[in-house]
């Protein structure tokens, strides 16, 4: 009894004095997890409002600082219970945050504009030509020795720092267990991360990421955006504002008139990167001996202003309004259509000119990868498409990709070989930034364009650059009129820019003659071809599609009718409350378009108001 009594005394302060020696132990992690908390919650907010711009007081301590914390916290216990070593984790942790912060930096200082969600997926779609691309705005140095960074990290963790949680296996698949469950609910877009960053509580602006990102920080604002996205094509459509549209009165011209054409003629469009007149900028007086076949196409043709969805960059949204018809408003969620939306058949002008009997062709001197095209052409309509790979090894080439010249011997070899009617979409690349080191071929030429007056010698050296490819960019204009006029055959030609470019250290010193900023401004659009006649018109760039099928003599299915007159509508009552109603009618229409509902919808309104049903799209 004794000997039993003595060996459970042993035991006893045995457990006792390890349970007081494990006390200090556990007390001192627990912390400094929350120091380490703290003090990632307050740089990762110093790193937001310094991407921004802004004074790190802004919103401080509001919902959307503590909820801006929670994914990078995730990463660092993440990190933490792979690694079981607190200082590799922490650095890991600030290093990738501050990564993203400072990619969030360059893309508003070139494009204006946040990382928004969206940006994930050009990583899910990487390809050569991205990361080429991507490689022109970034300095690999500052990669280089992040990466170097990093590596010395794991190598002095591994062979100094002790095991975090020692060898005890439960604290830590109990905290490795709850940060995969709210990573996961924030990677699903769980109902109750939804919840939690609730656009209300955020104080979430759709239609300005800058204020969102201000109001909530850039993580919260991911987050916010994530879980919508898995609701990116579910938004309702407003019947009232769709009949509204319908209903509209049809005054004499609101319509673009439908020339009328011997056979069918070709049609070639041109979508010129990042081109505008920079005649539009204070101090530039005129641009007509830098861009001739822009200004003769304007006033001979059928052409004028328009705006563009999007600036700095992000193409595809243009180009996804001008192939649709669909504006990227009505679905206010998705930033990169071609990657987002996953339909087999995604509606369009496309689609009406294959049924009109023409082979539709689309030209681009990149990567079919590159914004998910090779895809979503196919999706749209396209019968062939054209890409980097198809170009010869000889082709030419001005500034970081191919040439305009070597689009245009691609078209003109397609035009020559069709034995049938052919629609071809092309997409320039040659005037792509970022614009102060963009290569340039002739640099005796560049250095005597005009360039406008008080800008600095950055300013000068990036707005000369930009002009030296949009001037190429003219000259293939009219290399490709002269031999669409050539052939005896009727044609028309169309002709846009994209978006403004991110030229920042122009637009920094330099305003525009309407006193608006960069993002405000409008992209020249012209049709020059058989039959036409001049009108200059102002349009929004889902309206152009009317504009083509018009000109071409294609007798317009009924939701290009729709769209064309409400345009002429939107043109008349700009700036009104009438206007912004025929707006939200047009989205509302895209949205019945793109699910194969406003055949019915048209019906169902005409029976509403007496009318005869209209026929199906």
């Amino acid at each position: 009894m004794f000997r039993q009594a003595s060996r459970e005394a042993f035991f006893l302060k045995h457990s006792e004095t390890s349970r007081i020696r494990a006390c200090p132990g556990t007390c001192s992690r627990l912390l400094t997890v929350i120091a380490t908390c703290i003090g990632l919650g307050l740089l990762s907010w110093s790193f937001d409002r310094g991407s921004i711009n802004v004074a790190l007081s802004a919103y401080v301590f509001n919902y959307g600082f503590f909820v801006n914390a929670v994914p990078v916290l995730l990463v660092f216990f993440l990190l933490l219970t792979l690694s079981n070593r607190w200082a590799l984790s922490t650095v890991a942790t600030v290093l990738l945050t501050g990564g993203i912060y400072a990619i969030n930096t360059l893309k508003l200082q070139y494009l204006r504009t946040p990382v928004s969600f969206g940006d994930i997926y050009i990583l899910e779609n990487l390809h050569v030509a991205t990361i080429r691309l991507l490689s022109h705005y970034l300095n690999l140095w500052y990669l280089a020795g992040g990466l170097l960074l990093v590596i010395v990290a794991i190598f002095s963790s591994a062979r100094w720092e002790p095991a975090f949680f020692g060898r005890r296996r439960w604290p830590r698949l109990a905290v490795g267990a709850a940060t995969l469950f709210c990573l996961y609910g924030i990677v699903s877009g769980s109902a109750w991360v939804a919840n939690a960053y609730n656009a209300k509580r955020l104080r979430i602006i759709p239609w300005s990421p800058e204020l969102s990102v201000l109001h909530a920080g850039l993580f919260s604002t991911l987050v916010n955006t994530n879980a919508e996205r898995f609701r990116i094509l579910d938004v309702p459509v407003d019947d009232d504002a769709a009949s509204g549209v319908i209903g509209l009165p049809l005054p004499v011209g609101a319509l673009p008139p439908t020339a009328s054409h011997d056979a069918p003629p070709d049609i070639v469009v041109i979508q010129s990167e990042s081109f505008f007149d920079p005649a539009i900028l204070k101090d530039v007086d005129s641009t007509d001996a830098e861009l001739p076949n822009l200004k003769r196409a304007l006033a001979t043709g059928v052409g004028g202003t328009m705006k563009a969805p999007t600036f700095g960059g992000g193409t595809l949204r243009t180009e996804f309004e001008v192939l649709t018809g669909i504006p990227m408003a009505a679905y206010p969620a998705m930033s990169f259509p071609y990657l987002q939306i996953t339909k087999r058949s995604i509606p369009g002008i496309v689609h009406v000119v294959h049924d009109a009997g023409y082979e539709a062709i689309a030209i681009h001197g990149n990567g079919g990868g590159f914004w998910n095209r090779s895809k979503a052409f196919k999706a749209i309509g396209f019968d062939q498409f054209v890409t980097a790979a198809d170009f010869p090894k000889d082709a030419a080439r001005e500034g970081w990709y191919y040439a305009d010249s070597a689009m245009t011997d691609q078209i003109i070899q397609k035009l020559t070989g069709a034995d049938k009617p052919a629609f071809i979409f092309a997409i320039s690349i040659e005037a792509h930034g970022p614009y102060l080191n963009i290569p340039v071929n002739d640099t005796n030429e560049r250095d005597h364009l005009p360039a406008p007056a008080d800008i600095g010698k950055a300013g000068a050296l990036e707005y000369r650059n930009y002009l030296y490819h949009i001037r190429n960019a003219d000259r293939q204009l009219g290399r490709l009129w002269k031999f669409l006029a050539s052939r005896n055959r009727p044609y028309i030609l169309v002709f846009y820019g994209d978006h403004l470019p991110g030229l920042q250290q122009v637009y920094s010193a330099a305003g525009f003659d309407n006193g608006g900023s960069a993002p405000e401004q409008f992209v020249p659009w012209l049709i020059v071809g058989s039959h036409l006649t001049n009108q200059s018109r102002h349009i929004h760039s889902w309206a152009l599609g009317s504009e083509i099928l018009s000109s071409a003599g294609i007798t317009l299915p009924p939701y290009y009718r729709l769209i064309a007159k409400a345009q002429a509508a939107i043109r008349a009552q700009r700036g009104t409350a009438e206007a912004e109603a025929t707006e939200q009618g047009v989205y509302s229409l895209a949205r019945l378009y793109m699910n194969g509902e406003l055949g019915s919808f048209m019906k169902h309104a005409s029976k509403e108001n007496g009318h005869a049903p209209a026929k199906s799209p």
